[in-house]
């Protein structure tokens, strides 16, 4: 893909939005799904992300294949956690917010959507060392994720080889 191809994430199954909270739940196929504060509801197909940055670029596709990679490893979360949950993992001053939530949920509910808003605001990336810590936290069956977080982690430290 060149660097001034646009990246389309095009829902493909179902929508639901809720009223009262403005909060958008779209899901990518029966294991991905994506929190979005919103004002107004997202039609089918229209653009979630829209970069032409090379790394944008390439750490929109990882992360698409992070989570991939967790469902076929068997350790994305069934469950969303609790609202307190979360809220207390993004306060959380403990690295992966491990007091607060698995490594996983962590992944799952922290950390991919917070790079999405970095990619849909066309943000930097900024430096980053997941990998060593998905070791530690993660089992070592758990080869595919650890290998595309070594991905993410290289795409965002520059290397997008």
């Amino acid at each position: 893909m060149s660097d001034r191809q646009q990246i389309r994430l095009m829902v493909s199954q179902q929508k639901k939005f809720n009223d009262k909270t403005r909060r958008l739940m779209l899901t990518f196929s029966p294991c991905y799904t994506a929190r979005f504060e919103s004002k107004a509801f997202l039609n089918c197909g229209e653009d979630v992300i829209k970069t032409n940055s090379t790394h944008h670029i390439a750490l929109t596709k990882a992360l698409i294949q992070l989570e991939t990679d967790m469902c076929q490893d068997g350790i994305w979360p069934n469950e969303e956690p609790a609202e307190q949950d979360l809220k207390n993992a993004m306060e959380s001053a403990v690295p992966f917010a491990v007091d607060c939530l698995a490594f996983e949920s962590w992944l799952a509910f922290i950390f991919i959507p917070k790079m999405r808003v970095l990619l849909t605001h066309e943000q930097p990336l900024p430096p980053m060392q997941i990998t060593p810590a998905a070791q530690i936290y993660l089992s070592s069956a758990n080869q595919r994720t650890l290998s595309q977080l070594q991905r993410i982690d290289n795409i965002a430290n520059g290397d997008i080889g």
